[in-house]
């Protein structure tokens, strides 16, 4: 589905924000479509919202800049 919305908008993006269900296990894989198909301009940033409980292993493929901790909330800044 990712890959047909993708064709829609046939541009880049600025900025990306991804705000999956918190015991959302896909993650990665989300985040690995996006970067293949190329979404995010170079200077682009994306934004996760994910919970700071959860330790989980953000895919290499992302280089994440910056994370910090709000309440229960960790977002993550990465490109």
């Amino acid at each position: 589905k990712l890959q047909n919305i993708a064709k829609k908008f046939n541009k880049k993006f600025d900025l990306i924000f991804i705000d999956p269900p918190f015991k959302e296990e896909r993650i990665n894989t989300l985040l690995e479509m996006l970067l293949n198909l190329k979404l995010l301009k170079n200077n682009g940033v994306i934004i996760i919202h994910r919970n700071k409980k959860i330790d989980e292993k953000i895919t290499d493929k992302l280089n994440i800049i910056e994370t910090r901790d709000y309440g229960i909330s960790k977002i993550i800044f990465g490109n």
